[in-house]
């Protein structure tokens, strides 16, 4: 379980929004599922007309919680966190409900697509990430793995210019 968490908080690190919240959804096998949550993002989601863009957005990879202590520690060891403390989105673009940016984990950038929706104030995206393209190991404990693929979503606050 402990490598579980390792994937999403990979996923989770493609999604890193100020003040706002970050969400990864690990599915396990033979069965199961699990979430890790963080509250603590850097960066902002500017909007100029229809368009969103950021710079850079992060997540520190030790502020994801699963409500397991122990696992929460596995995932940040997987995810290597003493090394690469941070997930980052870089150059985030996008318009009309679709998106794109470069993400970041365990040293690792690779291009993503985010699927987004405009909620008042705030950005709903979500994306799905590969844990093996970032060069993070199979996630397996006492028999219980967790799938190559996890769903991120992001609820981040934007400012209008």
């Amino acid at each position: 379980m402990k490598y579980i968490l390792a994937t999403l908080v990979m996923l989770a690190s493609v999604c890193a929004y100020a003040d706002g919240s970050v969400t990864i959804f690990v599915n396990l096998t033979p069965a199961g599922s699990f979430q890790g949550v963080s509250s603590k993002t850097k960066g902002n989601l500017i909007k100029q007309g229809a368009v969103f863009k950021a710079d850079k957005l992060s997540v520190t990879i030790e502020s994801f919680k699963t409500g397991i202590e122990l696992r929460d520690e596995h995932l940040w060891k997987h995810l290597n966190s003493v090394k690469h403390p941070k997930a980052t989105l870089t150059d985030v673009k996008g318009q009309g409900g679709k998106g794109t940016a470069v993400l970041e984990v365990n040293g690792v950038k690779k291009p993503i697509a985010i699927a987004f929706v405009e909620k008042g104030k705030d950005i709903a995206a979500k994306f799905k990430v590969k844990a093996s393209d970032f060069g993070l190991s199979k996630a397996e404990y006492l028999g219980v793995g967790v799938q190559d693929e996890v769903v991120v979503e992001v609820t981040l606050p934007f400012l209008a210019k």
